[in-house]
């Protein structure tokens, strides 16, 4: 078989000199450096820009955060404050400086212990009442002496505060040592509360995950960080040696609840250093880019002409005939795709022209065997009629009969018109068959069949149940004997068969190929089933299921489950 394609001169006039290998490198090398002048400079131009756009944008989101952190822990603890106030406001009780002097006043005092206690959780460290002598309703692990001779406790009473008063210390009164920087809210009572004139609330939340965020910040950004009052007082800081500069970036956002400053600070040099580290790789990748296009150039253009040189000598020679012809391919871009196509057509020709001879030799060969095997069913019918007439002159009704069951099953398996019957046609030909075995046999089976009526209308692949009930008499039954059960119901959109025999059983190491549905090694016999599984899986595909249980002389059950057709 010869192949003659339009490009079979091809590889004689297409020829690639040197000149054109030094063009292409010329062209190559202006078609490179001009992009990449641009490219440079816009890259380097638009990155920094963006790139100080987003840090900018994401240190003043940095600063957001915080605020809207400590916002809501300012708001939290006022929240509690306000309910503190309520329960005073309400709650009729009396506390006193003095020692208990009725029960009364222990109920009173102990219910409001336990209330300012059920505030307290992993953030909120204590919720106290301190009375202007030094006593402490809420947490017990303040030390009230030590309370009242700190620094944070002379501010308070020193300068009587009319609003609330929130300060960030380290508090050194906790007889744990576990505690750190607090947020202190103070909150003056007035003497309609019915406690101690110059009575406060003292609600201390830990700062931990304030000052985490702040080491955070710092971390990340290296920038100075701090908390002012209004009056522009620093309350915290990350770090007291920073030097301020006028052109320090700064971001900055004010605290709703009381007015503090979140401030941050980073110096100028340090927030443009991003893109003078862009301006340096962006030199450094268009030098190397330069000599990375000089040196592939000269590769590119002295390897370009060799896969096209293979391949059009491999379409010379398969336009020659030679099928087995295959293309080297040294490349893996659009001409190693044309390389690995023309394989593949190649490979697929060459099969494509085997699989043609196998199949005309295979046809030949079925034909021969249809010649060699064919009956004539009207010759078979034609003589069993004529035996049936015999016995009937002879007075053999037993045979007569068994020979009007025997036709009835040869008309159903020589009906090749029809792949699919109703079902009750195909019941109709396992009664046959099995009026047959009665003859045969005797009374020494039996058979229980179950069918739900609407489904008798219901299609079925034709001769399924004779190959079934056929296996079960000649390899599950010994001289015909046994109990046999047939059940089909529908099970919601399918039907589902059930055949149960009380036979011999299957062996377990024959067990698994049946399942699979291939032929058990060194075994005749088995098609009868395998038959029936390959054409409820050519009528049904993945609708049908077929299950297989069995145990070595107590029998089998079958089930097979397909789509409910009319």
């Amino acid at each position: 078989m010869k192949y003659r394609f339009p490009s079979e001169k091809l590889p004689y006039r297409f020829q690639l000199s040197k000149s054109v290998q030094a063009r292409l490198i010329i062209f190559l090398l202006i078609v490179a450096i001009l992009p990449l002048i641009t490219l440079g400079y816009f890259s380097y131009y638009k990155s920094s820009q963006v790139v100080n756009s987003q840090f900018g944008n994401y240190g003043l989101y940095a600063v957001q955060q915080l605020r809207l952190h400590l916002d809501t822990n300012l708001k939290q603890m006022e929240n509690i404050t306000g309910n503190i106030l309520a329960y005073l406001t309400s709650t009729p009780i009396v506390i006193e400086d003095e020692d208990l002097q009725t029960y009364s006043q222990y109920t009173d005092e102990r219910d409001l212990k336990r209330l300012l206690a059920s505030y307290t959780n992993s953030d909120i460290i204590s919720v106290n009442i301190v009375t202007k002598s030094g006593k402490i309703y809420g947490n017990d692990m303040i030390n009230a002496q030590k309370l009242m001779l700190s620094d944070f406790w002379k501010n308070v009473s020193e300068r009587p505060i009319i609003r609330n008063k929130i300060m960030i210390h380290h508090p050194d009164y906790y007889s744990s040592t576990s505690v750190n920087y607090v947020i202190s809210l103070v909150v003056p009572i007035q003497k309609q509360f019915r406690l101690p004139e110059g009575s406060h609330i003292l609600i201390e939340m830990k700062a931990d995950s304030i000052l985490g965020l702040f080491r955070t910040f710092e971390h990340d950004l290296k920038a100075h960080l701090q908390i002012l009052d209004q009056n522009r007082g620093v309350l915290l800081q990350t770090s007291a040696d920073y030097s301020f500069a006028d052109n320090d970036i700064i971001w900055s956002d004010r605290l709703d609840t009381n007015g503090w400053i979140i401030e941050a600070r980073l110096p100028y040099k340090q927030f443009y250093e991003s893109s003078s580290v862009i301006l340096k790789y962006s030199l450094f990748v268009s030098l190397l880019a330069l000599v990375l296009v000089v040196i592939m150039a000269g590769i590119f253009s002295s390897r370009f002409t060799r896969p096209i040189k293979e391949l059009a000598k491999s379409i010379k020679r398969f336009g020659q005939g030679d099928l087995s012809v295959q293309t080297r391919i040294t490349t893996s871009d659009e001409l190693g795709y044309l390389g690995d196509a023309f394989n593949r057509m190649t490979e697929q020709i060459k099969q494509s022209v085997h699989e043609i001879s196998l199949k005309e030799k295979l046809k030949s060969e079925a034909e021969l065997r249809a010649l060699h095997y064919q009956i004539n069913p009207h010759l078979l019918f034609n003589t069993l009629n004529s035996i049936q007439w015999k016995a009937r002159l002879a007075h053999q009704p037993d045979i007569q009969n068994m020979l009007v069951h025997l036709v009835a099953v040869l008309e159903a398996s020589f009906n090749f018109k029809q792949s699919l019957v109703p079902l009750k046609t195909e019941l109709e030909v396992a009664q046959h068959f099995l009026e047959i075995q009665k003859y045969r046999y005797g009374d020494v089976f039996n058979v229980v069949l179950h069918v739900e009526p609407e489904l008798e209308n219901c299609l079925i692949p034709r001769m399924v149940l004779q190959p079934l009930l056929e296996n079960i008499f000649f390899h599950a039954f010994t001289d015909g004997r046994g109990q046999l059960k047939l059940t089909i119901t529908s099970l919601r959109q399918n039907i589902c068969m059930e055949l149960i025999d009380d036979g011999l059983g299957i062996k377990p190491q024959h067990l698994e190929y049946i399942r699979s549905g291939h032929k058990i090694p060194d075994k005749q016999g088995g098609l009868g089933l395998r038959n029936v599984d390959e054409r409820f899986k050519l009528h049904f595909d993945l609708q049908y299921r077929m299950n297989i249980e069995s145990e070595r002389m107590k029998g089998t059950r079958m089930m097979f489950i397909w789509p409910k057709l009319l």
